[in-house]
């Protein structure tokens, strides 16, 4: 059976825009790409995306020469597409509040353009209740226009996009028609993986319940780590006696540590709270996660405070400074706000990361910046590893005691829990969490 190909618009070009225009092309799709901001749009017909990822740059190119991918600034060119998707980053603020301004806005400047008949698909993350909001505001702006519309939850990770797109576990479909849920199945059907359909509300209430089910995971496991410490258990065993049970299963979000940061989670969590706030009733477990983890970074910088002392012209060597493994996105970064903490308390800081540029760090007051970990770790009193990144599995501890005799490792995120006796053997102090 030969796959059907569509015309489809893809609005909004950061990091789900970037990703699902190449995605969709790759998937045998005529694309076109469109976003006001004419540098990205140049930026792109140089197959340079705005957020780099794994394979993206790639798949520009190969798409953009087969003549099944183009970029423009012109909204008016949606009026030739059978399926509009809007892919626009829904902006958070530092308090995990979600900012639909620019969607809105996005969503405005199309609605003129949108052919009869059109699909108009939804991919932003977006507060339970947007749907129908969408759907009245279309009616509204064109009165008589045929159109379907369908809520799809994005479901992307930076360092990881690509294979995301390319290899989902399945498809939620949010739609009232069968039509419409038929379209989108047809539109994904290369990537020959389940489908499940549902009404816009609940796709939107799922991509919430998902997100606030992992942060309720990471925020269990973290305060199963702090009973651990107080009891001479360890938190990995107790974690892998977890994930060995087949109702909680082996990818579980159980990594005891710093809890989860980037307010991907902590906006669904308050997306959540909103809602019921509407509705007038109680949600205490998903208030409990968001106020634990709240806390999570406190909790930390006065356990490092307890293996060292008063930091208070201490050195503190900080390794990983993203907010996660596989990107170079500093926004929202625990390491960060724990190297202003450390600063505040008069440490003298020394910053390590293999994905920054000093350029893009932020001014923090006795702090420096370098681009060699075992300079960096130089006469340090600690050496606290926060970002993940699996190259400091690589790094020569035996080289770093001989820079640093007898600091301690202080592993947020038991990235080297394997390694401990090494260090200990090496004359270097480990501690991990919840061990």
């Amino acid at each position: 059976m030969t796959n059907k190909h569509f015309k489809i618009g893809v609005v909004g070009l950061w990091h789900c825009g970037e990703i699902y225009s190449a995605g969709l092309a790759e998937l045998g799709h005529e694309v076109i790409g469109i976003d006001g901001d004419k540098n990205v749009v140049a930026n792109f017909l140089k197959n340079i995306p705005p957020l780099p990822e794994p394979g993206l740059a790639e798949l520009l190119k190969k798409n953009r020469d087969t003549g099944r991918l183009r970029y423009t600034t012109d909204f008016a060119e949606m009026k030739n597409c059978d399926v509009v998707w809007i892919t626009y980053d829904t902006p958070v603020s530092d308090m995990d509040d979600a900012d639909m301004s620019s969607i809105y806005a996005a969503l405005e400047a199309s609605a003129p353009h949108f052919a009869d008949g059109v699909l108009l698909v939804v991919s932003s993350q977006v507060p339970i209740g947007t749907s129908k909001e969408f759907e009245r505001y279309i009616r509204g702006a064109r009165p008589g226009m045929k159109f379907d519309y369908v809520y799809t939850p994005e479901n992307l990770r930076l360092g990881e996009a690509v294979r995301c797109f390319m290899e989902p576990g399945r498809v939620v479909i949010g739609a009232d028609s069968d039509a419409a849920a038929k379209k989108v199945e047809e539109i994904f059907a290369p990537l020959k993986t389940a489908t499940i359909r549902m009404s816009p509300a609940s796709a939107e209430m799922a991509k919430h319940a998902l997100n606030a089910y992992l942060a309720t995971s990471v925020s269990f496991i973290n305060d199963i780590a702090d009973i651990c410490e107080k009891t001479g258990a360890d938190v990995l065993n107790v974690a892998r006696a977890l994930r060995s049970d087949p109702r909680i299963g082996p990818k579980a979000f159980l990594d005891a540590g710093l809890g989860f940061s980037g307010g991907t989670l902590g906006r669904d969590l308050k997306a959540l709270g909103a809602a019921a706030k509407n509705a007038k009733i109680d949600l205490p477990v998903i208030q409990s996660v968001y106020e634990k983890n709240l806390k999570r970074k406190d909790e930390i910088v006065v356990r490092l405070v307890s293996l060292i002392g008063n930091p208070k012209n201490q050195k503190i060597a900080i390794f990983g400074l993203t907010y996660k493994p596989g990107t170079k996105t500093l926004r929202r970064s625990r390491a960060l706000e724990i190297a202003a903490d450390l600063s505040k308390m008069g440490a003298a800081l020394s910053l390590y990361d293999p994905a920054v540029e000093e350029s893009e760090l932020p001014k923090i007051k006795n702090a420096s910046f370098s681009r060699d970990p075992y300079a960096a770790a130089v006469s340090a009193k600690a050496i606290v590893i926060v970002t993940p990144w699996p190259q400091f599995k690589e790094l020569d501890f035996e080289k770093i005691v001989g820079v640093a005799p007898g600091a301690i490792v202080f592993d947020t995120a038991n990235l080297l829990a394997g390694n401990a006796e090494a260090f200990r053997s090496a004359g270097m102090r480990y501690a991990g969490v919840g061990r």
